[in-house]
């Protein structure tokens, strides 16, 4: 719960500052913290769970939204490349959000694109999570 509240705090200072890229980098991260919750690739230790089960319960709740709303403000921002890495990342986390809502047909749009864009930078750790995601989709 610290960590997803100091990264809100972050993101809310880096927009105070005038510092939107930093907020919008901020903003990716915290997406992916909701998504990794909404996963839950892993079982945490009771005792985290139980701490931490206010927080968890929120984004189980209202991660889908949140994510959405997230990536909507990074991809309007005119300082990242449509055709860029953030670009990218913002596909590839939509695209992971749809695949764990089992909606197939958004799913692949986004995982489509951002293989398509993040290509173009070689074979990275985000590229391969990608293809892993659209194999597990038929793909």
């Amino acid at each position: 719960m610290e960590g997803i509240r100091g990264i809100e705090d972050a993101i809310l200072k880096q927009e105070n500052d005038g510092y939107r890229a930093a907020a919008d980098l901020y903003r990716l991260n915290l997406a992916e913290v909701y998504l990794q919750i909404i996963g839950r690739n892993e079982t945490p230790p009771l005792s985290l769970l139980l701490k931490n089960l206010p927080i968890i319960v929120t984004v189980m709740v209202t991660g889908f939204s949140r994510i959405c709303a997230l990536t909507t403000r990074v991809s309007e921002n005119p300082h990242f490349h449509p055709e860029g890495h953030h670009a990218g990342r913002t596909q590839m986390i939509l695209g992971l959000l749809y695949k764990l809502k089992r909606k197939r047909a958004p799913a692949l749009e986004h995982l489509t694109e951002a293989r398509r864009i993040l290509s173009q930078f070689g074979q990275t750790p985000m590229l391969t999570r990608i293809e892993v995601a659209l194999t597990e989709l038929g793909q």
